[in-house]
């Protein structure tokens, strides 16, 4: 068990090693063992008066000691304090070790929840340019953003542009359900991408719609990346499968 640094006891210690020319005077009584307080001053360029006054601060904080023979007064540096100091930074080391190891933590969480993602397609019978549109018209939106029985959309708006906003109110019986997003990208007639912003999305959630002509038809490959659970990856999973069910409905009941 590491015995915990006294916070008084290591201020006095550390405020005295921070005078360069302290840490100067313990450097060389290190190297050269017990010295006199004059050959200590002969190597600064300072009064014996300012030597001593520097002493009497590193005495004060145990970290060299005075030792009288005869006449004599000899320096002497006693390392066991900076034990103390050697304490403090293992403490320290030990709180980054764990804040090292939550951050990695988080990390890979982040990579896990990025790593997440469905792609679920879908052969409608429409031309593609009539499903392309679909996405972007608040009408055929309200029609068909419906993940799940008994659900309908009261309010939709778009603002189909790279830049613009969207957004979509689900309702499931009295309770509604607000979704978001931003264009990123629309590429007529083959390509659009959003951010996805609802109650169970999380920060960097996006979609991407790919369109292609297939069999006199249009086949929309809709891929959704980041998730907060594999749960909830696989419950967008049934409700988009759910909307491109009610896409090929809402197209097929509209006029070409």
């Amino acid at each position: 068990m590491v015995e915990r640094p006294d916070p008084t006891r290591l201020t006095e210690i550390l405020k005295a090693a921070t005078d360069p020319t302290r840490r100067a005077i313990l450097t060389l009584l290190a190297q050269e063992g017990p010295t006199r307080v004059t050959e200590i001053a002969a190597r600064f360029e300072m009064s014996l008066n300012a030597i001593s006054k520097h002493i009497k601060v590193l005495q004060g904080a145990g970290l060299v000691s005075r030792r009288t023979l005869w006449r004599e007064h000899l320096i002497e540096v006693q390392l066991a304090p900076l034990a103390e100091i050697d304490r403090w930074f293992h403490d320290l080391r030990s709180i980054w070790a764990l804040r090292l190891e939550a951050l990695e933590t988080l990390l890979s969480e982040e990579e896990k929840m990025t790593d997440l993602a469905l792609t679920v397609t879908r052969l409608i019978n429409a031309p593609i340019d009539k499903v392309f549109n679909a996405w972007l018209d608040p009408v055929m939106l309200a029609r068909f953003m419906i993940p799940g029985d008994g659900m309908s959309v009261p309010h939709c708006t778009t603002d189909p542009r790279v830049g613009g906003r969207f957004a979509i109110t689900m309702k499931a019986g009295d309770q509604e359900l607000p979704h978001a997003g931003t264009y990123t990208e629309i590429t007529p007639h083959s390509r659009i991408a959003f951010t996805w912003e609802s109650p169970h999305s999380i920060d960097g959630s996006t979609v991407t719609l790919s369109f292609g002509a297939k069999d006199q038809g249009t086949e929309v490959t809709l891929h959704h990346v980041k998730f907060a659970s594999a749960e909830s990856r696989d419950n967008h999973e049934k409700g988009w499968g759910a909307i491109l069910g009610s896409l090929a409905a809402a197209v097929a009941r509209t006029k070409v």
